[in-house]
């Protein structure tokens, strides 16, 4: 079973960076949006919210956004996760 830890792992070598640590919980740390922002040079505003900056991300190489993708928490769901590794995927193929 991928857990988020694995999921941020995969997409910061995928991009060349060291992966950052995990927050407590299960928290995906914000340092892995900002770190595919700049790794692969998209611009986005880092001053957005971690699932906002997460959405960018995915809606840059195409894919739609979901719902199921972010939480009420301010958090980026696993399968959102699994959304911006497609999108890493897809710019770094």
């Amino acid at each position: 079973m991928t857990t988020k830890a694995d999921l941020v792992w995969t997409i910061a070598i995928r991009v060349g960076v060291e992966p950052p640590r995990m927050s407590t919980g299960s928290t995906e740390p914000r340092e892995i949006f900002e770190l595919v922002n700049e790794s692969l040079g998209l611009g986005i505003d880092d001053s957005l919210t971690k699932p906002d900056v997460a959405r960018q991300i995915v809606e840059a190489a195409g894919i739609p956004w979901n719902a199921h993708y972010e939480s009420s928490g301010g958090t980026v769901t696993k399968v959102g996760l699994e959304a911006v590794l497609r999108a890493v995927e897809h710019f770094v193929a």
